[in-house]
């Protein structure tokens, strides 16, 4: 019976050809191999101006030339009217093929097969693989997505190992090779006139559902496809092509596919997933810098849009073929689950390709193939015995253990030495760098610093845990060190073993010793990232040949370090101005002058790329230059000259003086040398002049009263990274050069430099496991200020102290709120206001009468001195009226401060004073009547108060408080405008994915990629 049927079908092949002579061949062959013979064959060119209509001449096969606007449906419809009809009893199937698709020999007689049995099938397809790789799978079978992608349901670049064999029932098979019953054709109107070239195929399939017919896939059926079109290794000339886009062409005709046949309750649903993904997908070529593109997918559902007359007749038309309801559709529209996992397989499938690509066969076909090969070979043991003796795994375990033992105090949440209490989380790290007003004395709007966002972000891989984000950075960062340092020097030193040690020093040196006791941000980022810049170091001297993404690497590089660190920046400074001069000096008489402005121009660009990618932050390290020279966190005093000049820059928990180590001496002796460590020694020596220089100098600390002297240790680490680089380029094949030579001077040296390194290792590592433990920055549970001093929001609590300093006491204060200092806090501290300075001086020194008023106004409710109390401090306060003792226990003692020392007041044309209810972030209620309202806080216009819907006038006051005059009664919110810190925001976040968009990879248009990399 199947016989009977088969001898019963009639099959046209229609060849569509468009400029298609580089595949004609092949097509044409394929065409006439088939073991099934095609009834007849007739091709219809399109204009082409190559010489494929001289090939189709050649075959003997029928052209008929139409106009080179014309679509492929309107070419299929060209073609149909040249038929005849065909014998009676006969069924004419019409074989629709591409002039850049093959059939294989099989396919007809395979699709003729398929439909033979099934007479409900109108249209069946076969399974397509790629031209150029045979192996690749593209489709078998076609379906679209809610967003308008076109489903095969396929990995991208997928085998075909018979996975997805068999006669499969499907919504659409491909123009390429669609075998479809003329009667259907012709019942369905043909193609949709106003899908041209793209998706005609998914628009015909649904039709032909819709109608009761049958779509199948036949995976006997096999037809290769270059997707010449898709791929743009053709032009696109079709009259409704806009633009002659193939990408904007087949997005438009996608929207309109969806929109045009699915049910009118999903049209709203459809239309916003089509307008998100657009902008996702245009958001992702912008990235990969094909702005092209991205404007294809936003045009394509502007089109739509624009036109709904056009969609609203192709429904009202699909209405009168529909004989069937929707939900026959639904099995074959992917969910969305279906295409997130998809995304998901595919994105990972491309990592693991660029990650760790499949090494090349290295094995010859001439090989002898032994099957037995792997049972006569004895089985090998894992070299475990080999694996400890690598110096590389002894090194780095050896640190490992050092740096776990140091490290004992600080698993946990450690505060002290220049570390504040950690943030409760994660949101609250990144709100505190958002929020516009601070709440630190009294009040602050200095920009808060990037790190906290960096620090923010880098506490999601915590879970949210900002204080397991510090304890990890201080437990491992001297292995970072290592790491980031033998990155280094591996690239400039031969001796793996010298590498290692150098390594290995740099990582337990006196600045890294300091910085991680003390727990300075700053410096240990500086020491993990520092390495990685010095690597381009040599290479900017001919930096013209730097690409533009490579500099906006190094810059992003310099921004994340420049962000924990603003003396980073003055460093890499110098180091650029002296390239400009440089270069300046050997292009001055102006030769070359255009090579002397594309290195200018690269080296403004590192220097200004992370100035402005860390706006306003910066800004205000330009109105203020003091804080170039200052690292995050509490102020505390570095160690003076003459710990610098041995590269150890002091302060609590560093190395003692008596710790001496060789490389000031070898970076001294280093500039007299022939070798490329004089200009490393060189930098390096500058760097330690600077930190000599800078160390004798006291700054005030942030929001405190007191001086303290400079940190240095970003100058410090820079020359430590000088120093011991140095030292490995001379240290590096030594050995080799002083066997050659009779005994001197040169063998003792080297001698003594070597001994003294072990013994500086060995006695550095001892010391951070015994004495060095005991760092400053550990857990504990000591805090400033008392419990009770923390109950109540918007309370303010002056903390004094005493510290006796080079033989004499000085005075220091500042003004705690609710808790203890925050991360970040003490960076965004204010200068103390000479107001209350001078009240606290005053009171201390006993002549402060109106010390407790002063300190009223300005909000300050409590006086606190920590124990062990001052007594003659504690006296000198109990003998001023205006300070009640409010309490005194083991923490300490507190006064309160008379009379009315509210965060906000309103005061009457009386002179009569009341509180307002508030917070530390605004207020509501209602305003008694006319007169002022006073807000303890710096003045500052943004704040802002909203009476019965207008804004209230604000001035600063007489104190320097914010003030606000009071017309009537009302109703009133009390807010702080951040409106301006968010636009700064807004400008940072424009200047860092500007910057971070240069430095990703460019993708590559279609027509870009080669041949071979296309199925």
């Amino acid at each position: 019976m199947a016989d009977e049927i088969v001898d019963n079908i009639f099959v046209t092949a229609i060849l569509v050809t468009h400029d298609g002579a580089t595949y004609l061949p092949k097509s044409v062959a394929s065409i006439g191999s088939q073991s099934r013979a095609v009834d007849y064959v007739i091709a219809i060119d399109t204009g082409s101006t190559d010489s494929s209509v001289e090939l189709l001449k050649n075959a003997k096969i029928p052209v008929k030339e139409v106009a080179r606007t014309i679509g492929f449906g309107a070419a299929i419809s060209a073609a149909i009217e040249d038929l005849g009809e065909v014998e009676e009893g006969a069924t004419e199937w019409l074989w629709l093929l591409h002039d850049d698709c093959a059939p294989e020999s099989g396919a007809l007689q395979a699709l003729i097969a398929a439909v033979s049995t099934r007479p409900t099938v109108a249209i069946a397809g076969p399974k397509i693989r790629g031209w150029y790789n045979q192996n690749y799978l593209l489709e078998s079978g076609v379906s679209i997505a809610g967003n308008g992608a076109r489903w095969t349901g396929l990995e991208i670049r997928e085998y075909d190992q018979g996975q997805h064999d068999g006669i499969r029932e499907v919504l659409a098979v491909s123009t390429a090779g669609m075998f479809i019953r003329r009667d259907v054709f012709e019942e369905l109107g043909g193609f949709d006139p106003r899908l041209p070239l793209f998706r005609d195929d998914v628009d015909l399939g649904w039709r032909a559902r819709m109608a009761g017919h049958n779509v199948i896939a036949v995976s006997d059926a096999v037809l290769l496809h270059a997707q010449a079109s898709a791929s743009e290794r053709r032009s696109i000339d079709v009259a409704e092509g806009f633009l002659h886009r193939p990408l904007l062409l087949d997005r438009q005709s996608a929207a309109y596919v969806l929109l045009a046949n699915s049910s009118w309750w999903m049209l709203p649903w459809l239309a916003l997933q089509l307008l998100t993904s657009a902008v996702g997908r245009a958001v992702g070529y912008l990235v990969a810098k094909l702005p092209g593109y991205a404007a294809d997918e936003i045009l394509a559902v502007a089109l739509i849009i624009v036109k709904p007359q056009q969609l609203g007749k192709a429904r009202r038309n699909r209405r009168k073929e529909r004989l069937l309801p929707s939900r026959v559709i639904a099995p074959f529209i992917p969910p969305r689950t279906s295409q997130i996992r998809l995304t998901f397989s595919r994105a990972s499938a491309h990592l693991r390709e660029r990650l760790l690509p499949t090494p090349a066969q290295t094995t010859s076909a001439l090989d002898e193939i032994n099957e037995d090969e792997d049972l006569l070979m004895p089985g090998e043991k894992l070299p475990w015995r080999n694996l400890l003796r690598r110096p590389d795994i002894l090194t780095y375990g050896f640190l490992f253990l050092v740096t776990t033992l140091w490290a004992r105090n600080r698993f946990g949440t450690v505060v002290g030495g220049a570390l504040a209490q950690p943030h409760s989380g994660a949101t609250a790290l990144l709100r505190a760098y958002f929020e516009s007003w601070h709440q630190v004395g009294m009040g602050s709007t200095i920009a808060s610093p990037p790190w906290l966002f960096i620090l923010g972000l880098l506490s999601a891989l915590t879970f949210g845990k900002v204080w397991l984000l510090i304890t990890l950075i201080l437990w491992l960062g001297p292995i970072a060190f290592m790491a980031s340092m033998h990155n280094l020097l591996r690239h400039s030193v031969k001796n793996r073993n010298l590498v290692l040690a150098a390594s290995l020093g740099y990582a337990i040196s006196p600045v890294a010793i300091a910085a991680i006791n003390a727990g300075r941000l700053g410096t240990i980022v500086v020491l993990a990232l520092a390495p990685q810049i010095v690597r381009f170091l040599p290479r900017m001297v001919e930096i013209e040949s730097f690409t533009w993404r490579r500099i906006a690497g190094i810059s992003l590089l310099l921004t994340l370090i420049i962000s924990f660190s603003l003396p980073a920046f003055i460093a890499f400074l110098f180091y650029q101005v002296a390239g400009v001069v440089f270069d300046y000096r050997r292009f001055k008489d102006g030769a070359e002058r255009a090579l002397f402005d594309k290195r200018v121009i690269r080296r403004g660009f590192l220097v200004l790329a992370p100035f402005f990618m860390t706006l306003p932050w910066s800004t205000d390290a330009v109105l203020h230059p003091s804080r170039f020279l200052l690292e995050p966190g509490l102020a505390i005093a570095g160690g003076g000259p003459n710990l610098a000049l041995s590269l150890n820059p002091g302060g609590v928990g560093a190395l003692p003086w008596w710790f001496i180590t060789p490389l000031p001496v070898v970076l001294i002796a280093a500039l007299f040398s022939a070798s490329r460590a004089k200009y490393a020694a060189m930098v390096g020596a500058g760097f330690l002049a600077l930190s000599i220089l800078l160390s004798g100098v006291a700054f005030p600390a942030r929001g405190n009263s007191r001086s303290v002297e400079l940190w240095v240790g970003t100058f410090i680490a820079c020359a430590t990274l000088a120093a011991i680089f140095a030292t490995a380029i001379i240290l590096d094949g030594v050995r080799v050069r002083l066997a050659k030579s009779s005994f001197n001077y040169r063998h003792i040296l080297a001698g003594l430099l070597v001994i003294t390194s072990v013994i500086s290792t060995v006695g550095i590592s001892f010391w951070a496991v015994t004495i060095g433990a005991n760092s400053p920055a550990r857990v504990t549970s000591n805090e400033i200020l008392p419990p009770f001093l923390k109950v109540q929001p918007a309370i303010k609590t002056l903390v004094l102290s005493l510290n006796n300093r080079t033989g004499h006491e000085e005075l220091s204060f500042f003004i705690g709120r609710s808790d203890d200092l925050k991360l970040g806090e003490a960076d965004v501290a204010p200068v103390p206001d000479s107001d209350v300075s001078a009240a606290v001086r005053n009171m201390v020194n006993g002549s402060g009468v109106e010390s407790s008023k002063t300190l009223a106004e300005h909000g300050i409710k409590y006086v606190f001195i920590k124990n062990p109390a001052n007594k003659n401090l504690v006296q000198a306060i109990d003998g001023l009226g205006g300070f009640i003792r409010n309490s005194q226990t083991s923490a300490g003692i507190v006064w309160r401060v008379a009379g009315i020392s509210e965060h906000l007041t309103y005061k009457s044309t009386k002179d009569v004073k009341q509180s307002l209810p508030s917070t530390d972030s605004g207020a509501e209620g209602v305003i008694p009547g006319v007169g002022t309202i006073n807000l303890a806080e710096s003045f500052d216009r943004s704040w802002q108060i909203l009476a019965d819907g207008k804004l209230l006038p604000s001035h600063r006051a007489l104190t320097g408080l914010t003030e606000f005059d009071v017309t009537q009664q009302s109703n009133f919110i009390l807010f702080h405008n951040g409106a301006t810190r968010r636009a700064w925001l807004s400008l940072e976040f424009i200047f860092f994915a500007s910057v971070l968009l240069i430095s990703l990879p460019s993708g590559r248009r279609k027509r870009d990629i080669a041949d071979a990399e296309l199925s």
